[in-house]
């Protein structure tokens, strides 16, 4: 009798072991069975396991892709090329002025500082980035740095628009550098609109590659001979301006201050007008115009806004950043320029040479305040037997 009943309980238990195991297992899984399930369907083949087995077995022997690069290390680069934007830009107003007797040679002198300055930060930041083509792809998607990448093809399109040449292959460089800016703007561009981002990382220095880029292209693209494709770019910066500051605007107006280390970048808001005002006078043989008057007008009301802003400015620390008010002030001066050579009345002459040597004079305290920098932060490393001075400059923009 022993014997009859001992192998039914064994098989009795045996099947509930399996049964409570294949609970724990698709319970394990995340794909437990609903309440009405019956117990039988809730048993696990072997060869789903073995087939789970041989899968995670597959995925481990293949090799694992290697990481995106990121952008700490060469996002302090980046942050160095409104330098170059500013000295470019003062070196287009001092060529400006010669039409009003001013001498060439400081245009020439920034011309050179320019390329000299553009040409170091993109070495630099090639090298901390390894050459390595998918750095410039991480950089482009960095949430914070990716908009400073546009700068790398807008400075050259500055100095080409003051070379003048004349050259067919100026021309041709000219050409391909306004496609490298188109490209990095449409991958830039295509990543913001599809990726959402905090509206908090939006700021006024998106302004200065993207909305800007446009009218550099026009004026570089005019001064080259390629009319009909400068008047295409003013269009494309018509609509970049309207719709990114709109964007920008909004935000401004209705989320939180900007931090210290953005709040300087409020001065690029004088950026659109400024630099389509010289655009519109390129395209239209420095004649006035109705437009040419309106774009004036934005200008204008933008520089006494910043007015209002400038106690604001003075109580913050000297940063890098604060580099960002350069090019503004430069293109601003440009403008003006402009408009005393088209409308020579000695209150227009007046004001554009105050705000020539008004730009000449903040750019050259700049440059002062970022070599005082340099020298104690360099004097502080030394004292710690720290960094070479490559990493002293590093830490000028961290």
């Amino acid at each position: 009798m022993r014997k009859a009943w001992m192998p039914s309980l064994l098989r009795e238990f045996g099947t509930c072991s399996l049964r409570s195991c294949a609970r724990s297992r698709i319970r394990a899984d995340g794909a437990g069975a609903d309440a009405n399930t019956t117990p039988e369907s809730m048993t696990v083949p072997i060869e789903t396991l073995t087939t789970r087995r041989t899968a995670s077995s597959n995925a481990a022997s293949v090799p694992a892709r290697p990481p995106m690069p990121r952008t700490v290390g060469r996002g302090r680069w980046l942050r160095l090329y409104p330098i170059a934007l500013g000295l470019g830009g003062l070196g287009g107003s001092w060529r400006t002025a010669a039409g009003l007797g001013a001498p060439l040679w400081p245009a020439m002198c920034l011309v050179v500082l320019c390329f000299g300055a553009w040409i170091t930060i993109t070495a630099l930041y090639v090298v901390a980035g390894g050459g390595d083509p998918r750095a410039l792809i991480a950089d482009l998607r960095h949430a914070d740095q990716g908009f400073a990448v546009g700068y790398i093809p807008v400075i050259p399109l500055l100095l080409l628009a003051q070379v003048r040449a004349q050259t067919s292959g100026l021309r041709i460089l000219d050409l391909g550098v306004v496609a490298v800016w188109a490209i990095v703007t449409a991958a830039l561009v295509a990543h913001w609109i599809t990726t959402p981002r905090d509206r908090h990382a939006i700021h006024p220095g998106l302004s200065l590659p993207v909305v800007a880029g446009p009218f550099i292209s026009c004026i570089s693209l005019q001064a080259n001979s390629w009319h009909l494709l400068a008047q295409g770019m003013f269009a494309v910066g018509v609509f970049f301006w309207m719709t990114f500051g709109t964007v920008i605007l909004g935000r401004l107006m209705t989320e939180q201050r900007l931090p210290d280390a953005r709040f300087s970048t409020l001065a690029a808001l004088m950026v659109p007008p400024a630099t389509a005002s010289v655009a519109w006078f390129g395209l239209n043989d420095n004649r006035i115009t109705t437009l040419g008057t309106g774009l004036a007008a934005v200008l204008a009301m933008m520089a006494l806004i910043q007015l209002f802003i400038v106690p604001e400015y003075l109580r913050r620390p000297f940063t890098v950043s604060a580099w960002t008010f350069s090019f503004p002030l430069a293109a601003a001066a440009n403008t003006v320029g402009h408009w005393a050579i088209a409308a020579p009345l000695p209150a227009v002459r007046v004001l554009a040479w105050s705000s020539l040597v008004l730009a000449t004079a903040t750019i050259g305290l700049l440059a002062v305040l970022t070599v005082r920098m340099l020298w104690r932060t360099s004097r502080a490393a030394t004292t710690r037997s720290g960094p070479s001075p490559a990493c002293d400059v590093g830490a000028l923009v961290d």
